[in-house]
């Protein structure tokens, strides 16, 4: 026999409110009621993005041939300076 129990929707999982009565395993209909407001989403134009220079592509002249050394190392040497 069809029951109705109130439950939450979020993140793709459906909490039910309290178990149904006398129902182990059966089919299901999830009608939403009501929703949140979401943000607005704009569409990406994929022409303007190929047209574009990528931030990489900017930089290549730079770091070409630069010597970048261990930058890692001194990073850390740095903030373990800094620390208390």
């Amino acid at each position: 026999m069809p029951q109705t129990v109130e439950a939450i929707y979020h993140d793709g999982i459906v909490e039910l409110k309290h178990k149904p009565v006398g129902i182990r395993r059966a089919n299901a209909l999830v009608i939403f009621l009501e929703t949140e407001e979401t943000e607005k989403r704009n569409a990406v134009d994929l022409g303007k993005v190929r047209k574009k220079k990528s931030s990489v592509d900017k930089w290549i002249g730079v770091i070409e041939g630069a010597e970048l050394g261990d930058w890692k190392a001194e990073r850390r040497l740095a903030l373990e300076r800094k620390a208390p």
